[in-house]
């Protein structure tokens, strides 16, 4: 299948995080991928394609509240491209070609951790709130989740807060990238992943 996810508003600065870990995942086996913070559906249409092109059996759960941002005025003009509807409609619009793998969950990150078995998460992608408080939450759900030798990633390590909480769960075992401001990203973009 090719890829459209750039016909998505959104953001998807990490793809190669995705590409490996789905280069990663078994073929023998069924794995589990996590999303927080899904937003329209752009990185996780990415991610759905590669699942579909390997063949393996890889389930992606995304978890967003696809809420109005609680009237975060920084989020406004994103929640006018809504033009009215419902976050998760267009989401589920917007990844259509590709929902035979991906399961949304409309829950709020800490909430949604129940849904998982200990150890049972091969992969996971924190991009959900930028806060310390936020991102410091997240690893402390989800750490007891992931498989051994799985990932823990996340999106915008050069935010103080997620810079923060990722070094004092992980200390120099986590690897990072940086890229600088291009045409596709008018600012610096980071990401950041552990190997557990």
């Amino acid at each position: 299948m090719e890829h459209f996810y750039k016909s998505i508003h959104g953001w998807a600065s990490f793809i190669q995080l995705y590409v490996d870990a789905v280069q990663r995942a078994p073929q023998d086996r069924p794995s589990t991928f996590v999303e927080i913070g899904s937003w329209m559906g752009r990185s996780a249409a990415f991610m759905a394609v590669e699942i579909l092109n390997s063949g393996k059996p890889i389930t992606l759960h995304c978890i967003d509240p696809w809420t109005d941002g609680g009237g975060d005025l920084k989020h406004t003009e994103f929640f006018a491209l809504l033009r009215g509807r419902d976050a998760l409609e267009v989401f589920n619009d917007n990844t259509k070609p590709v929902s035979s793998v991906i399961m949304p969950h409309r829950l709020y990150s800490h909430d949604a951790r129940v849904l998982f078995e200990p150890k049972s998460i091969d992969y996971i992608m924190i991009d959900g709130l930028h806060t310390y408080e936020a991102v410091q939450q997240d690893i402390a759900d989800y750490l007891p989740l992931m498989r051994d030798g799985a990932v823990m990633s996340g999106d915008d390590y050069l935010w103080p807060g997620v810079h923060k909480a990722v070094h004092e769960a992980f200390g120099d075992r986590v690897q990072a990238e940086v890229k600088r401001p291009t045409k596709d990203y008018l600012m610096s973009v980071a990401h950041w992943w552990v190997q557990l």
